[in-house]
């Protein structure tokens, strides 16, 4: 088993070998090698910021709100990235060692002690972490080096995988990982059943759209999201009554399938990248995405006010029905501004380093407290909070089963899928109340729904949780950033290039089996 964290390690020292035994002896031990790879996934250089970011800002839904916001964030909206951007350099390596951690504990497997039904379980979440870092590289790199877990007698040596190749392994992943994972996990910050079908169905969603010259394995996506509605019971899956509730740090949710247990903390005389220190694990997006100047939870902490630093584009606004109630929820208009409530968005560019434009509501409000950790600890600020980042929710299988169904050419079962998505939206607040009363919007769809109408569907449903991008990607809609306006930027989006990012530089330069992004070499 190779211990080395990443390829970047490979100029820094020799790798070393260390048996598995060595490591773990008892399923308890071995899940903690598994809470391990979840506290890397939940890092600032991967999911607590880096990688969030750059997924929201890519897309078409968002922009960058502070113009003296880091060089890095502005390449990555504008698609002018190049192969040292600061964000790959950052969440690349990150996913490597969560991929190290992750193969560890598969590895160890054979040597621990214990019945196959005690230790598959914990090891379906190494495999389910694996097949995750995985799919989110391939889709936003293609080719990449697959750490299978198996030793390397020259790491130098290793070459990147084909993306087939990639996707077989990620399936195969999730399949041990339906297999094996309990029911219902005692929290959702652990994938059970529901997460790894559901999954799964989005692994073969994304394979057939870039396979749809062949045909594509459209029924595979569509059997395995259809197996979580079918099981909702069993599963403990269900969509949340208030679509508000489902971004709220301390809900349990019935929804979401698999999530990260950002942990806020209050000591910030911790050295920042320490356990537990401002880059941890804990949630930054909140700080990143809150309005800057807002004055409305002084009273919590003195802290509360955002960054600006990525904002949804004007035409998200100005398009969204009024009357849908997940806009409310999703965009944020007006704040508390030099003692003066209410500030309307419309303003807010006369606040130094901000534009006119709505803030994203999902991380920075939840349930009025903006995500914030407790106390006022000397140099508190937004950058640790506890909102809990949505990886797999269950609205989102059951967009995939719709997708997969007018594939198929099921158009009624369709219909009836995204009209549970739509009918929960109409519920606000649960039954309604005098700020948000029942809406007719969005209506249920009447039939014959395309591929499109889904489409949007998604964008609405699943706003600023970083899925957009990779729609855009899979059904090749680099179209979108044309004729967009009112945009923040022009994006000058190539087709040729911008699908696809820049691979970290460092490993393209170490290794010679690993090659460059076309239209990024050299950059």
């Amino acid at each position: 088993m190779v211990f080395s964290m990443s390829c970047e390690d490979l100029e820094e020292r020799p790798v070393g070998v260390l048996a598995p035994e060595g490591l773990f002896q008892t399923v308890s031990e071995l899940q903690s090698g598994v809470n391990g790879g979840y506290y890397l996934l939940a890092r600032e250089e991967f999911y607590g910021r880096k990688l969030s970011l750059a997924l929201l800002v890519r897309s078409d839904m968002c922009g960058i709100g502070d113009p003296g916001t880091a060089t890095r964030r502005h390449a990555c909206d504008l698609m002018q990235m190049e192969q040292d951007n600061g964000l790959v350099n950052a969440f690349w390596p990150m996913g490597y060692k969560i991929l190290a951690a992750a193969n560890t504990v598969i590895n160890a497997k054979d040597v621990v002690s214990g019945t196959e039904e005690e230790i598959n379980p914990v090891v379906a979440e190494a495999y389910f972490l694996r097949a995750y870092v995985h799919y989110v590289y391939v889709r936003l790199f293609g080719e990449i080096i697959y750490m299978n877990g198996e030793p390397l007698e020259d790491p130098y040596a290793v070459s990147q995988s084909s993306v087939p190749e990639i996707y077989a392994g990620i399936i195969s992943d999730l399949e041990f990982a339906k297999t094996w994972l309990v029911d219902v996990p005692a929290d959702r910050s652990h994938p059970g059943k529901a997460a790894a079908y559901g999954m799964l169905a989005s692994v073969y969603m994304t394979k057939a759209t870039s396979e749809a010259a062949e045909g594509g394995d459209w029924q595979s996506a569509f059997d395995n999201a259809k197996h979580v509605i079918d099981n909702e019971g069993q599963y403990g899956v269900a969509l949340d009554n208030d679509y508000y509730d489902i971004f709220a740090p301390d809900y349990t949710s019935s929804e979401v399938l698999f999530k990260l247990n950002m942990i806020a903390n209050d000591n910030h005389n911790i050295t920042p990248g320490e356990l537990g220190g401002s880059n941890a694990g804990t949630d930054q997006m909140t700080s990143i995405t809150g309005p800057r100047g807002d004055e409305r939870f002084e009273a919590l902490n003195a802290a509360a006010a955002g960054w600006s630093a990525i904002v949804p584009e004007l035409s998200v606004y100005e398009k969204w029905d009024g009357r849908d109630y997940r806009k409310a929820v999703s965009l944020d208009t007006a704040i508390t501004y030099q003692g003066i409530p209410d500030y309307p968005f419309t303003e807010w560019d006369n606040i130094s380093q901000n534009v006119a434009r709505p803030a994203i509501a999902k991380y920075f409000r939840a349930v009025g407290e903006a995500g914030l950790r407790t106390g006022t600890a000397q140099g508190a600020s937004l950058r640790d909070s506890n909102v809990k980042p949505i990886i797999l929710r269950y609205a989102e299988v059951l967009l995939i089963a719709a997708e997969a169904a007018v594939e198929l050419g099921n158009n009624d079962l369709a219909v009836q899928y995204v009209n549970r998505v739509r009918a929960r939206a109409r519920n606000a607040a649960g039954a309604g109340d005098a700020k948000y009363p029942p809406s007719p919007i969005p209506a249920d769809h009447a039939g014959g729904i395309t591929i499109a109408e889904i489409m949007e569907e998604r964008r609405l449903e699943l706003a600023f949780e970083g899925v957009r991008w990779y729609d855009i990607a899979r059904r090749q809609m680099g179209n979108v950033f044309t004729g967009a306006a009112p945009a923040l930027e022009d994006r000058d989006f190539d087709p040729a290039v911008d699908y696809l990012w820049p691979k970290y530089y460092v490993d393209v330069d170490l290794l010679p089996g690993l090659s460059q992004n076309t239209g990024y070499e050299g950059l």
